[in-house]
């Protein structure tokens, strides 16, 4: 299958998913996905906040995460990917593999919270942290949490090795014009903006390998046993 017939497929499955036609799961998922952006900015603060960082951070809180944003991209990827063939045959294959993976990270990040959130509407339960901690051991997907992190990191990786091919981007810039004439920027845009949030970085692995590293921390932690009822383990 070409890299937009993916795309088509994971676009696909995520308007599939129950929330789109249940305002009441919608608005529990939407509170849940706050929670966690807003705990993945405070875990990470003293790496987000280092200049070179930045970009990447905003890039990896609001678009490889999930919530609004990217419910905005999903929809305007819907509209133009039975006619992005134009695009297909242009943009190098590995920038579009790249960009179709990135999307299908975000759509699995949204379906697992939305596992948390039917499970908090089920039960009455307001979005708190401990709330969260019993959501997470109830639903019990550590390892497709764990999968989904690698699944991230992959794409951090193999962007990173786009943005040091000359030829590959440069094939990507020369695809430029051909996705605005055909008004298939939305794709386009995704995958450019995630190799300027990178550029600084300098190695991506100074960005990834902490944040990953400090995730499966916090998933090891919340499916222990003796848990402290904790979301995040106390730092020692």
């Amino acid at each position: 299958m070409s890299a937009l017939s993916d795309l088509k497929g994971h676009l696909d499955h995520y308007r599939q998913l129950p929330y789109h036609s249940d305002a009441k799961l919608a608005s529990k998922l939407e509170e849940v996905q706050a929670w966690q952006r807003a705990r993945i900015q405070q875990t990470h603060q003293a790496l987000f906040s280092q200049p070179k960082n930045q970009l990447m951070a905003a890039y990896f809180v609001n678009k490889l995460y999930g919530g609004a944003e990217f419910d905005i991209l999903a929809r305007q990827l819907e509209r133009i990917i039975p006619k992005a063939q134009k695009l297909e045959s242009l943009a190098p294959t590995a920038a579009l593999e790249t960009g179709t993976l990135a999307i299908h990270s975000a759509i699995v990040a949204t379906e697992l919270d939305l596992h948390l959130a039917e499970w908090l509407l089920a039960q009455d339960l307001p979005v708190n942290e401990p709330n969260m901690l019993l959501a997470y051991r109830t639903v019990n997907e550590a390892d497709e949490r764990r999968a989904q992190l690698a699944s991230l990191k992959d794409v951090c990786y193999r962007t990173d090795k786009y943005i040091n091919s000359f030829m590959l981007q440069k094939a990507f810039a020369l695809a430029k014009s051909t996705a605005y004439k055909y008004n298939y920027h939305p794709l386009y845009d995704f995958i450019a903006e995630g190799f300027v949030a990178m550029k600084p970085l300098g190695r991506v692995a100074s960005f990834i390998e902490p944040v990953c590293e400090r995730e499966l921390e916090i998933i090891e932690h919340v499916h222990l046993p003796n848990n402290d009822g904790r979301i995040e383990p106390i730092a020692v």
